[in-house]
């Protein structure tokens, strides 16, 4: 394939009714292979994906290509246009990445009953198979379980064009990536090395800065301090050779050799005081020049409580229905205080059983957390309504939460609708203050960036109340769950994990 790259030359954008920049002043010079795009939700990482790929256009600044651009949405409401092209070609390159992602001849046809997982994976194998300049994936990953993330990423090894990645996969971005952009609120630092590498040096950079900083405060004070001494005796000087009233000591002590060379030494004293004055200022300028972004204060405190009730959950064994297939189950438990992973592959029916379990919970809604794999837009903008009705210190109180799960709460604020994560996060905030007895997260870590899910495990881990979590992230799961309930084969089992909670859930007494 020919050379490809992408140049982004001092881009900015605001979505209409906002009154904020999405992206402002970013500037990137990307050649061919795969890069990361890493940064806290609502920091412009799609918002720059969609400028690449022509979506959107620029309100400043421009976006230059080699060629064509595809752009792959986070959801999978509808198929890609060329979906029909790319399954009824049997050259080899199309049938080599049919093989790859183990993609089935039948699955045009049958799109709406396809997996959110499948759906993603014959999304993107059209999308590489059109061979774009530019290829741009909005969070690949999120609804692929383990087998379908090894598979999708021998699928982007293929591509040979400019790749843009946003991912939370930390794995991905190392496997994949040899160059990483990270996102902050003061602007994008690009970086040719992985994410892990990526975050490494910014991290020492960012100390580098923070040193350099202090010794420039330490210098400009200790030059205006001599500045000052200098300006105090040269206006006393001057002040003597004005006719004020002067003693023959204080001429001595300034080492005065009579009135004849009061002239020479004020104006010597005035042109040492300006000097000196000039190194301060120089010394101010050079220290307000080393600048560093501000590290918020992270982690959340998820106050729920245990119920008073024998059970959450005392659901019968049975069948659910799944299209042609069906899920068996035992008698499934929820208790106040379990800590329950509900996994299995794409499509084996996750998604059915949960909302058989809320229709036959015993747990009222205000003592509820429920956060669905989707949110839609609706939703997104239903929850910010919400949230903007709270009073001042119930607002602020929200905030501080999302703030410290890596989200501008100002921006959110004064955004039209909030993005995946940022409404994952306002939805989880809002739902704190219920104090609840269950949390059900489906697929929690959707959407969501890396500082956000290390907050959001911690938090889980400390929780007191019961935890029902749907997730494809082994470790995430193994450090907040104890219980397994496993759908294979269309069978439901339920197993206590053989990994133990990590320590910080359990506390010691007293505490």
């Amino acid at each position: 394939m020919y050379r490809t790259f992408l140049r982004l030359n001092d881009v900015s954008y605001t979505y209409p009714g906002s009154i904020n920049h999405a992206v402002n002043g970013v500037s990137l010079n990307l050649d061919s292979g795969w890069t990361a795009f890493a940064g806290a939700n609502g920091c412009g990482k799609t918002t720059v994906l969609k400028l690449a790929a022509g979506l959107l256009s620029p309100d400043t600044g421009s976006v230059v290509s080699s060629g064509s651009a595809i752009y792959c949405a986070q959801r999978t409401d509808h198929p890609p246009g060329n979906l029909e092209e790319f399954l009824f070609d049997w050259s080899r390159d199309s049938i080599r990445l049919r093989d790859i992602l183990q993609i089935k001849d039948d699955w045009a046809g049958r799109w709406k009953t396809l997996s959110h997982g499948e759906r993603k994976r014959l999304q993107i194998a059209a999308a590489i198979w059109a061979a774009p300049a530019v290829l741009a994936l909005d969070e690949p990953f999120n609804h692929l379980d383990i087998h379908g993330r090894s598979l999708l990423i021998r699928s982007m090894k293929e591509y040979q064009g400019c790749g843009l990645l946003v991912t939370h996969d930390r794995r991905a971005m190392d496997k994949l990536c040899s160059s990483c952009a990270l996102f902050f609120p003061e602007g994008v630092q690009l970086y040719k090395a992985c994410y892990s590498s990526a975050i490494r040096a910014d991290r020492q950079r960012r100390e580098l800065l923070v040193k350099h900083r202090k010794e420039a405060e330490a210098n400009y004070i200790r030059l205006k301090r001599d500045a000052r001494k200098k300006m105090i005796k040269a206006r006393t000087i001057q002040a003597h050779a004005s006719g004020n009233d002067i003693s023959f000591k204080d001429i001595c002590k300034y080492n005065y050799d009579g009135p004849s060379r009061v002239d020479g030494i004020v104006q010597k004293t005035g042109q040492r005081s300006r000097e000196a004055s000039a190194r301060s200022d120089k010394a101010l300028e050079h220290m307000e020049s080393i600048t560093y972004r501000k590290v918020y204060k992270s982690g959340i405190e998820l106050a729920g409580e245990g119920s008073a009730r024998n059970s959450l959950l005392n659901m019968q064994s049975g069948q659910i229905m799944m299209g042609s297939k069906t899920i068996s189950y035992p008698d499934l438990v929820i208790l106040p205080e379990s800590r329950i992973a509900l996994t299995g592959r794409n499509g084996s029916g996750k998604t059915t059983l949960l909302n058989q379990i809320r229709a036959e919970l015993n747990c009222p809604e205000d003592k509820l957390i429920w956060i669905s794999q989707e949110i839609t837009a609706e939703e997104s903008s239903l929850c910010l309504a919400e949230a903007k009705k709270l009073s001042g210190d119930d607002l602020g109180q929200v905030m501080t939460i999302v703030r410290r799960l890596g989200s501008d709460p100002e921006r959110i604020l004064t955004s039209a609708v909030p993005s995946p994560g940022e409404s994952r996060k306002l939805l989880l905030a809002l739902g704190l203050a219920k104090k609840p007895w269950l949390v059900v997260m489906d697929e929690p870590t959707n959407h969501m960036d890396l500082p956000s899910v290390e907050c959001l495990e911690k938090a889980l881990n400390n929780y007191t109340g019961a935890l029902l979590l749907v997730s494809h992230d082994r470790e995430f799961l193994s450090s907040t769950t104890c219980t397994q309930w496993e759908i294979r084969n269309g069978e439901l089992s339920v197993a206590k994990s053989s990994v133990q909670l990590n320590s910080s859930y359990s506390k010691s007494p007293g505490e």
